[in-house]
């Protein structure tokens, strides 16, 4: 906001990996994603001044790139929502341990890729909104453009249908979940 490159700089290299993960859960194009992303930081340095105080970057920048995506995806091509389902981890001390892990982790993300490719592309959103990206609820709710109530209730939607059709693995998300945001 005070015109300082190396704050912007600094707020790009911080933000950008998150942007690019959920601009490729939106639209597949690599390159349209990347535009995108520096579209938004173009826009910011050039009405810096105008700019308001926000109490999350994070944010901002999400819902800036949703609507971009979504006005460039109108001129090109249909969106896309969440390819991918887990992140990798694998937590272990001995070679063995790391072995059993990493296959553990693939049935995993294979098990759950599978349960997640059934949801609705809403409801998939949301999920990697409030649970890849560490949103609020209202947060989501407004770059989903929802009520917080209905937010609720699409999350809870969501939520209920990877336990009813997952069988133990929704313990092993939420455990998984824990560890990476710990």
């Amino acid at each position: 906001m005070e015109g300082d490159k190396d704050a912007l700089a600094f707020i790009y290299r911080s933000y950008f990996p998150s942007l690019f993960k959920y601009g490729m859960k939106l639209n597949p194009d690599e390159s349209l994603v990347k535009d995108c992303i520096h579209d938004i930081f173009v826009s910011v340095w050039l009405s810096r001044e105008r700019l308001s105080l926000t109490d999350s970057i994070k944010y901002y920048l999400l819902a800036s790139l949703k609507r971009k995506i979504a006005s460039q995806a109108q001129k090109a091509q249909p969106e896309q929502l969440f390819a991918q389902a887990l992140r990798e981890t694998a937590f272990s001390h001995s070679p063995e341990e790391a072995l059993i892990g990493e296959q553990s982790t693939l049935e995993l993300r294979a098990k759950l890729a599978r349960v997640m490719e059934q949801l609705p592309p809403r409801q998939k959103e949301i999920l990697y909104l409030r649970f890849y990206e560490g949103l609020d609820t209202k947060e989501t709710a407004a770059i989903m453009e929802l009520s917080v109530n209905s937010t609720y209730v699409l999350l809870s939607k969501a939520l209920s249908y990877l336990k009813k059709n997952s069988d133990q693995l929704m313990i092993h998300i939420l455990i998984v979940l824990q560890v990476i945001h710990f």
